[in-house]
């Protein structure tokens, strides 16, 4: 196999020193927003299958430094549009930086797959952020920023509204860069015996600048094709070989689990594991820092498992992968704090919150020395802190998450969570600036002390099961995996004390209990009603992995506020021949109208009254109409919930 010598590129003429441009205690606090795209609507190219959108952006001058770059990636429902139906690759590159004059960079800096939107109402909108700290030195000045949409659906009918903001914290970079380097970019052939994926990984050579501590691998890499023998590379799960200097330093199976995805549900098989990626998610990046000699030659190289298709290969992987070469981190003690993720409001945690206790963080090393302990001061702001020592060993440069102890006491006006790190190691942190974060807080909703949890089983029920702990961790309620009966209606009355819960659900099939795509699982719920049998809350059973849910028990002189629309209504299956069910539900027994119209609403195709519905799956035969979108609208009591369902006949 031949061995790849390549030429890094140096930055030094994008370098400033730091005395040059340090920034004050105060200005380290402030965050740069600078927005390429804002609200741009982006549509397919059918005829190539990609669609560029450019947009030449100013960024600060090159004599700002920058701490952190955190890239956020809003999608929305145009205004006259659906949104988008499937699941496509969607790239994020900064394509020239310095003026129009200046050559093609082509630098991938972030990679996500769109959402299965076809079900989303016109208002929804989702934001994912990721950290792009290591292409921040490039992010001055001008630079041609590129939203690359992929993907063959039609565009007369549908598409997305795109915003893209870099929030910039100016500060010394915790580890300079010295330069970096392209390794292997693009789409290879895995299988072909014809066309070996390892021609295309070739192992690559370099020799750092005098200075150099540390190379940095970052790798995007996802699977996609699904061939003849194992739907590689997207629904197969194979492993990857990272060497520097032909030691093996990491092995890792290029897979990901969707069951757990904050944007759900989704209109497709969001829920099925991928080659490193899922639908309506960001593809995040492997990162490797390897202790290096500078001015020596040295290499890096990844190898993917065999693998060979002797029928029809068709897989292939999509890499995107850069070598930054770095000085030693310029503090031997510095912590940092890149996330609050519970209590949060943002897109990304939203799985887990909100939260009355255990808060979450992510903290990282950014110093030299490993991590062995650091004070984490955090609570409401202008409230009652609470302190703990976290203590543990982390690495130089790496993250680590910490569960807090203690309570989340949130009210009205005074919902901005805080939190601030100090004394790494003990000793005083050599730059404070990204020490303190705060959150905004949703406090969890207030129920009675005494009400029912109503759960109806599937007919996969042993894949269920679920648990409720106090504040302290204490089981108060469970049902156990393998213990629940299919189809069968569980009315377990809680009897509370005051205070924090937490409600936990787990399937480990991962498809919820109602998913269009499994109409043989059947159809289930889980609820909290009152004790005449009145809706708390309902939870979609469309939930993938599980539910994770926290609220507080208090005594109340008056009903809980219920923020689901009544009557509640479910179409089973969601995908059908034309013949379904409709669950409804109403608090008291109630005349139920239900009227089915296409997709245009233009034409009425089912209409039924129902007398005194309480809680019913109702029958409905539409097998007479073709395939499409229907509405299913269903009025009780003076108020409508509208249902989108698809007709398909034939798979």
């Amino acid at each position: 196999m031949p061995v790849l010598h390549r030429t890094w590129i140096v930055r030094a003429s994008l370098l400033f020193l730091v005395s040059t441009t340090l920034i004050s205690a105060g200005q380290s606090g402030r965050t740069l927003h600078i927005i390429s795209h804002n609200d741009v609507k982006v549509i397919t190219d059918p005829s190539r299958g990609v669609n560029p959108y450019r947009s030449w952006t100013v960024f600060p001058s090159r004599h700002t430094q920058y701490r952190r770059a955190e890239l956020s990636v809003t999608y929305r429902c145009p205004d006259s549009l659906h949104c988008g139906e499937w699941d496509y690759i969607d790239n994020i590159f900064l394509r020239r930086i310095g003026g129009v004059g200046k050559p093609a960079t082509d630098i991938e800096i972030a990679r996500l797959i769109s959402p299965y939107g076809w079900r989303f109402t016109p208002t929804w909108k989702f934001t994912w952020k990721v950290d792009v700290t290591d292409f921040a030195f490039l992010l001055h000045d001008s630079v041609e920023v590129e939203f690359s949409h992929g993907g063959y659906e039609t565009n007369t009918d549908r598409g997305w509204l795109i915003t893209l903001d870099f929030a910039l914290s100016p500060g010394p970079p915790a580890v300079e860069c010295l330069g970096y380097q392209k390794l292997w970019q693009g789409s290879f052939p895995y299988g072909d015996s014809t066309r070996p994926i390892e021609d295309s990984l070739a192992p690559v050579s370099f020799t750092p600048p005098k200075g150099t501590s540390i190379a940095r691998l970052r790798i995007l890499q996802t699977g996609h094709g699904m061939d003849d023998s194992e739907n590689c590379a997207e629904f197969c799960s194979k492993y990857r070989r990272v060497f520097f200097d032909d030691t093996l330093i990491d092995q890792k199976q290029i897979w990901r689990e969707c069951g757990n995805n904050p944007l759900y549900p989704q209109a497709g098989t969001w829920i099925y594991p991928r080659a490193g990626w899922c639908p309506g998610s960001m593809v995040y990046p492997d990162v490797y820092d390897y202790a290096i000699r500078d001015r020596e030659e040295h290499s890096v190289n990844v190898d993917m498992e065999p693998y060979i298709n002797r029928s029809k290969p068709t897989a292939s992987y999509y890499f995107s992968s850069y070598l930054f070469l770095e000085k030693s981190p310029r503090a031997r003690d510095d912590v940092s704090l890149d996330e609050i993720q519970a209590p949060s409001t943002d897109d990304d945690f939203d799985r887990m919150n909100p939260v009355c206790s255990s808060p979450r963080i992510m903290i990282r090393n950014s110093g030299r020395d490993p991590l062995h302990s650091v004070s984490i001061a955090y609570g409401i702001e202008n409230g009652r802190m609470q302190t703990y020592l976290w203590k543990g060993l982390l690495p130089s440069q790496k993250s680590a998450e910490v569960v807090l102890p203690g309570l989340v006491s949130a009210s009205e006006g005074k919902k901005t969570f805080k939190v601030i790190l100090s004394k790494p190691n003990g000793r005083m942190d050599e730059y404070p600036g990204d020490n303190a974060m705060t959150s905004t807080v949703a406090i969890p909703p207030t129920y009675p002390m005494r009400f029912i949890l109503a759960l109806r089983s599937n007919h996969d029920s042993t894949n269920n099961a679920y648990q409720l702990t106090d504040e302290h961790g204490a089981i108060v309620q469970s049902r156990r995996l393998g213990s629940l009966r299919a189809n069968t209606l569980y009315m377990d009355t809680l009897d509370l004390q005051q205070g924090c819960y937490h409600f936990v659900v787990n399937d480990t099939a991962a498809d919820g209990l109602d998913f269009w795509a499994n109409p043989d699982g059947g159809f289930g719920y889980i609820r909290f009603l009152d004790m005449r049998g009145h809706l708390i809350k309902s939870f979609n059973s469309d939930f993938g992995s599980g539910i994770d849910f926290w609220f507080t028990a208090a005594a109340q002189s008056s009903p809980p506020v219920v923020t689901d629309t009544l009557p509640l209504v479910n179409a089973f299956p969601i995908r059908n021949p034309g013949k379904f069910h409709i669950e409804v539900f109403n608090n008291e027994p109630a005349g139920t109208d239900v009227t089915i119209e296409n997709a245009d609403s233009n034409a009425t195709v089912f209409h039924q009254f129902y007398p005194d519905v309480k809680e019913s799956f109702l029958p409905v035969d539409i097998s007479n109409q073709p395939d499409g979108f229907y509405f299913v609208r269903v009025t009780a009591n003076g108020t409508t919930a509208t249902r989108k369902i698809r007709v398909r006949h034939k798979d």
